[in-house]
């Protein structure tokens, strides 16, 4: 009976621990910074160890992070700001930056609509990520688009015929389609039309892209171009049309001239990213 029992609480154990390491357990959280409040009605939140791009020692390190593992199906609600970066996993690991990927109250499942599967949402660089559950699913989903994508090569005529695509980018050291889209189109929300448009290929310094005139519903616009005596400006993570009125010409208030000379660029002088040239006008 014993030896029974025994071999009971043994099969029972096994089973225990034969339930999948995946299987998340999802609670509502709310995430919050100074600038951005998330409230998730259903997350899961552990650490995780990825290889990503380390922007200190320059190459691929394994990095222990918080990983907020947000439910399919589930909603977020979002308050203040809602722009951040998408990181896309590569064969070297997560590197692949975006600039400007949003993340709007509403079903979870939209958020990641439009980007690579298996990409993460950047909270704090080598700390906290977000990603969709059912990873285990998620290797299925590439495949599925990139199959339909590819048979639809008669859309191929359209692009010869594309006097529409009546610019072209020449490629350098540290852009992505979300730096590119941000100065070509004034948002990075086309990039992954301008992904599609190029056929994914890869930014090595030097390719050639071309640029659509128009992207969806958005019509490209002209790249930054400095007068005489006018320069060009390439805003840093954290700069503000003030700091760089204060540094540059010594007054704050210059903001409001910088603001006026890139209104074809800018929505308002509140709003910058990071990776976006815009023109300073003549001291």
């Amino acid at each position: 009976m014993k030896k029974f029992l025994s071999l009971s609480l043994a099969l029972i154990l096994c089973v225990a621990l034969s339930v999948p390491a995946f299987a998340a357990n999802y609670t509502s959280y709310t995430w919050s910074d100074e600038y951005t409040t998330m409230k998730f009605d259903a997350a899961a939140v552990a650490t995780e160890t990825i290889k990503a791009w380390d922007y200190d020692s320059e190459e691929y390190t394994n990095q222990n992070v918080t990983m907020i593992t947000v439910k399919p199906g589930s909603s977020v609600t979002v308050t203040g700001d809602s722009m951040f970066t998408l990181s896309e996993l590569t064969e070297d690991g997560y590197g692949e930056d975006y600039m400007g990927a949003e993340i709007k109250t509403g079903a979870v499942d939209d958020i990641f609509t439009n980007f690579p599967a298996g990409a993460l949402f950047v909270v704090e660089y080598g700390k906290t990520y977000i990603k969709l559950g059912g990873v285990d699913e998620q290797p299925t989903a590439p495949a599925q688009p990139t199959a339909p994508t590819q048979p639809t090569a008669p859309a191929q005529p359209e692009q010869p015929a594309a006097p529409v695509a009546a610019g072209s980018y020449t490629v350098k050291k540290g852009d992505t389609y979300g730096t590119i889209a941000l100065n070509n189109y004034g948002t990075y929300g086309v990039w992954s039309e301008l992904y599609k448009a190029n056929k994914g290929v890869k930014l090595t310094e030097g390719a050639t892209l071309v640029l659509p005139e128009t992207l969806g519903k958005v019509a490209r616009i002209n790249a930054p171009a400095a007068a005489s005596g006018e320069t060009l400006y390439t805003v840093k993570a954290g700069d503000t049309l003030g700091a760089i009125a204060k540094a540059t010409y010594g007054d704050v208030m210059k903001y409001k001239t910088i603001f006026e000379r890139n209104a074809d660029r800018l929505v308002n002088a509140n709003t910058i990213y990071e990776g976006q040239v815009i023109v300073l006008p003549v001291k």
